[in-house]
């Protein structure tokens, strides 16, 4: 018998290649469906986070920072202050665009209150209904308002106080707002009379306690000091008991403990506090060599390049570890910082130190040799150009870096 068409076999081979593309064809659609319904579902969540987001988090709107215009203004302080502290409390706007911008700002009001756990009476006033025109350049920062330049506040009782600022900014009303805590309270510190210290030596640690507050604080210094690998496993606790102290207001006293040699390696030790439990740290690195020559080091500063005329000069002197895989343990014999007027060739100051120093750097790290602040002020008032130079000697080489600085007349 002949079959024009096709014969049983292959119909039967027809329908089973047929009913596999419809199961691919239905596994297809199934997964087709779950991947829109899982599509919708993303969707869906992402529209509720952006609308949740918009209203408990409006954009460019935080309690002590608004962005308006691509003008950002901001509350400036720290969290918390320590008696005899100064509030450093500023209103500062910054220009985010290129372009200048005007400023209009009227009926400024600036509040502190002193907050208790049912109420709060007000600390501070002070109110400008006057208006304020400033063109602001662009990326250029203005301060608003400066607590200290208008009325310095220090010395203020312990406790809790909210800071609050409303004004018009560009006929727009702005309102920013910051808490802040006024302590009076002891402050245990702990540091150790090296950088880091041979295995065969004792380490020479001191722990003192401060009395910042206006009135006299008797303590019991009693605790513990625990040293634990660089692993998290405790090799050493000594118990502490130095007995009771009556100090004075802003008066310290001081204790030294002598720790029994240990093995090289970098430790972390704690002095733990018994009564609130409170601990300091400190690290203590121990070696079995002193590097006693200034090799795979470099030296760098941190300072402005421009500094106006008859502004104070400020810097940061430090060593730099350029090895990245093991830590530095160097002696140095002494460091030189100098700045040299060019034009006249005379020198605007010379620090010269010549005590013998122990510097300890991390892997890749560095380590402060000196900070130069506002006491004593240095004082630029010659305009022109500077050199500045920074040595530090070892009893095997010197090392030097130089940086120029100039000093002009700010517009």
């Amino acid at each position: 018998m002949k079959y024009h068409s096709k014969t049983p076999e292959e119909w039967e081979k027809e329908d089973k290649e047929k009913m596999k593309k419809d199961k691919f064809s239905r596994l297809y659609k199934r997964r087709q469906k779950i991947n829109n319904i899982l599509i919708i579902l993303i969707s869906s969540i992402t529209i509720i986070i952006i609308l949740l987001s918009k209203y408990y988090f409006p954009r460019y709107k935080f309690d002590n920072s608004v962005l308006i215009n691509g003008i950002s203004v901001s509350l400036m302080t720290s969290d918390k202050y320590v008696y005899p502290d100064s509030l450093d409390i500023n209103i500062s706007m910054f220009n985010t665009t290129k372009k200048i911008k005007e400023i209009k700002i009227t009926d400024f009001k600036f509040y502190i209150y002193k907050l208790t756990d049912y109420s709060s009476t007000t600390f501070y006033k002070f109110e400008y209904p006057k208006i304020i025109n400033y063109n602001l350049n662009s990326l250029e920062t203005k301060k608003i308002f400066d607590l200290n330049t208008i009325n310095p506040i220090s010395k203020i009782p312990n406790g809790r106080y909210f800071i609050q600022t409303e004004f018009k900014f560009n006929d727009k009303i702005i309102k920013l707002k910051k808490e802040i805590t006024y302590a009076h309270t002891i402050i245990y510190n702990a540091y150790f009379e090296k950088n880091f210290y041979k295995f065969n030596e004792y380490p020479k640690l001191y722990i003192e306690a401060k009395n910042y507050s206006e009135e006299p604080k008797n303590i019991n210094f009693m605790g513990k000091v625990q040293i634990y690998s660089s692993k998290g496993k405790l090799i050493k606790e000594i118990p502490v008991n130095f007995g009771y102290a009556t100090l004075k207001p802003l008066e310290k006293v001081s204790y030294t403990l002598n720790i029994p040699p240990i093995n090289p390696g970098i430790y972390d030790v704690y002095f733990v506090k018994k009564e609130k439990n409170e601990a300091v740290y400190i690290q203590l690195p121990i070696t079995k060599i002193i590097e006693k020559k200034l090799k795979n080091v470099s030296l760098s500063i941190d300072t402005y390049l421009f500094y106006p005329v008859n502004e104070t000069f400020h810097g940061t002197f430090y060593i730099n570890n350029l090895d990245f895989k093991k830590e530095r343990f160097i002696e140095i014999e002494g460091y030189n910082i100098r700045l040299i007027n060019l034009e006249n060739n005379s020198v605007v100051f010379n620090f010269e130190n010549n005590d013998k120093r122990r510097i300890y750097i991390n892997k890749g790290g560095k380590s402060v040799i000196n900070i130069i602040t506002n006491d004593p002020p240095i004082k630029l008032s010659i305009p022109g150009n500077y050199k500045l130079v920074f040595e530090v000697k070892s009893n095997e080489n010197v090392i030097e870096k130089t940086l120029d600085l100039y000093v002009g007349i700010s517009k």
